[in-house]
Order: structure tokens, then sequence, then C-alpha cells
């Protein structure tokens, strides 16, 4: 793939487009004194062409996990995140698994979120993986460079893992560790390319060494819909496509029409038909969680009519009324083309657990059984 040409330097390293951080305004989410430097540079380049990819029906069964048949089936997925917490103990993560797994196909498993560390996601990826979700392993370029991006996707396999996630991740500045000296030795785009030829052709990066077993990985990559430049994202979202990723997940989407605008684009260039694409949900239990949302989450878009309508309910019915409103999208999507199911994140995740309430108001509780394919 043709890397494109970096007019200025990029905090993160991006050459393949803007971060998913770029702010409203256009500035830089390190710097937000700063425009982006993508913002202008690339809003005229084309998206690749992807008319030699297959349609999605035709790619080859990547692996057995149930996340992978259950996309290839066609049924409405369920995913969610599982946040790694704030401890060296795993057990209420495990309990929660326990109690989460019967509503969902898979299970995200983040990697030091929004720059802060947690447990290592790797650990919590094989941890929930015995307590009954598949786990989808998140891989970020924010920490590691490609040498241990590698490591960690070997190691991932041999414990069972086979969904992966490759972000590039938020900025360190943004986290409580805003010193931390960050790596971002290759962007996202080049982390799928990474994982697809370990996986198709067996060799690492550096092209020099083949491996002695190859893993089998369903490759994913995320867009930012509500980020800004966003007529840009569809753009991005071919690149990663084209660089090999078998699905695609939203960050989270609260604006309706800004998603259909994104995916009036996506219908256009035929994306729909290349990938498999859920987009992220969730509750909100206030309207100080959308204001903080708003000001503190890169490329996330709360539009004023959901903040006035949790104002508009008593305070101890702002929770049910959130998870309405999640409801009242899910069912949307459900209907809309192209997308393949969702992923639904609990916004206050170490306090509020709505996740099997949004599930079984959406209709989607009874999760189809599927066989192995051996």
């Amino acid at each position: 793939m043709t890397q494109l040409p970096v007019l200025e330097t990029c905090p993160k390293e991006m050459v393949y487009g803007p971060c998913g951080g770029v702010g409203l305004d256009g500035s830089c989410e390190v710097d937000r004194s700063h425009a982006c430097v993508w913002h202008t540079a690339i809003a005229d380049i084309d998206p690749p062409t992807l008319d030699e990819l297959p349609h999605k029906s035709d790619i080859p069964v990547r692996t057995n996990s149930r996340f992978e048949r259950m996309l290839r089936a066609g049924h409405f997925t369920v995913t969610c995140e599982l946040n790694p917490h704030d401890s060296a103990d795993a057990t209420p993560m495990v309990e929660y698994a326990k109690t989460i797994a019967p509503y969902v196909d898979a299970g995200h498993v983040s990697d030091n979120s929004l720059s802060s560390p947690h447990m290592c996601g790797l650990a919590v990826a094989a941890l929930v993986q015995n307590a009954g979700i598949e786990p989808i392993l998140h891989m970020t370029n924010r920490d590691r460079n490609r040498l241990m991006l590698q490591a960690d996707a070997l190691g991932a396999h041999a414990l069972g893992v086979r969904n992966i996630l490759c972000i590039t991740g938020d900025h360190p500045s943004l986290g409580d560790h805003n010193t931390a000296k960050p790596v971002f030795d290759l962007d996202s785009v080049r982390t799928i390319e990474m994982m697809v030829k370990l996986r198709d052709e067996g060799r690492f990066e550096s092209g020099e060494r083949e491996l002695v077993s190859t893993p089998d990985f369903y490759i994913g990559g995320a867009v930012g819909v509500t980020a800004n430049p966003m007529a840009l994202r569809p753009h991005r979202m071919a690149r990663k496509i084209k660089a090999g990723a078998d699905f695609i997940i939203t960050q989270l989407v609260f604006d309706m029409q800004l998603l259909r605008d994104f995916m009036a684009r996506v219908y256009d260039l035929g994306l729909d038909e290349k990938v498999h694409i859920l987009v992220g949900v969730g509750a909100l239990n206030s309207p100080g969680m959308a204001r903080a949302i708003n000001k503190g989450t890169p490329g996330v878009v709360i539009p004023d009519y959901i903040i006035e309508r949790l104002e508009g309910v008593p305070k101890e019915k702002r929770k049910q009324e959130g998870i309405n409103i999640c409801v009242e999208q899910i069912q949307e999507l459900m209907e809309m083309r192209g997308i393949c199911g969702i992923d639904i994140m609990d916004l206050d995740f170490r306090r509020w657990f709505p996740t099997p309430q949004i599930v079984e108001k959406a209709g989607l509780a009874n999760r189809p059984k599927l066989e192995k394919v051996e």
C-alpha cells in the first residue's frame, strides 16, 4: 500500500491519515492549540480502490471463533467491552464475565484504555475466555513497537485468542501518566498489514524469518465515525480494509444522522460489501456524563437533543432513560444496511453495568447456537 505524504510531523506518527482524536474544530488530539497536520492536507485524496478484493462472504474462513462464525452466518452480532480493572485481583472481572457471557458473542479486552494503566489485556483475555466469553484482544501501538506487537500476537494465539483489533491508541498525554514516553512505531493500518503477514505468509514483519507455526487470526480495525474530518473517515476505513481487516468496529456513536451520512459514503464506495461493520453504542447515566464525554473523549459527539432528553426526566429515572435511548439506537441499527452488529460499552464501568438490560430490552438476549466447524 502506498504511503501518503506527511507534510508536517504528527505526534502519533500517523502516515495513512488522521487518528480518531481530531477535535470538531480540526485540532490535534495531543495539542488542541494546533491544527491536526492531516486535517486539510489530504482532504482531496481519493480512497484506495478495493475492486480487486472479494465480497466479504467470499473471504476464506480465518478461524473457528464464534465471533467470525456469527458474522459470516449473517446474525446480528453482539459484543461488549470488558475493561481490565485497576487491580492485581482479577476475581471481579472474571465474575462479571461469567454474568455477561450469555448475553454476548464476544468481549473486547481493551489495552490501557484512555492512556492509563490497567491490568494487562493479554492476561485478561485468557481469564475471560476461561470464564466463557470469547475475547477480542486490542493490540495498541501506543505502548509497543513491532517486536512486542508480534510477540504478544503469537502469545495470544498460544493462549487461545483468535480475534484481535489493531488500533493506534490515545496519546499518553491524555492519560494519568501524561509524561510517559509514547512508542507509535507503527499506526493501526501498518499493524493490520503486519498481522496479516504473520497469518497469511507465515513471516515476521521484517520478512527475514519464517514462523514454524502460523497464527489463525480474525483481524479487525476501528473507525471514528464522528471524528473530524468526517468526510475522510470512510477513506481511512477503506485503507484498513485494503490492509486486510476482516471486520471494523466504530467508536461510540450517538449522533445517528452523522452515522447515516457516514454509511451513505460507505455504500457509495462499496465498503459494506467488503467488510463486516459493528457500531459502538452505550447507555448514558446523566446529562453530566454526556457533557464530560463530549469534552473529554476524542472523536465522540453527543448531540444536544440527547442531553436535553436526559435532562427532561427525574434524576432517579435518568439511567433507565439512557438505556432506552441506547435500545432505540440499536433497533435502528438492526434495520440499517451494512451494519452487522453492535459493541456495547459500559460507560461507567466501575459502578454501572447495564449491558444485560440493554441486550434484553433490545430483544437480543437469545443468542444463536452455533456448531463449531471442524
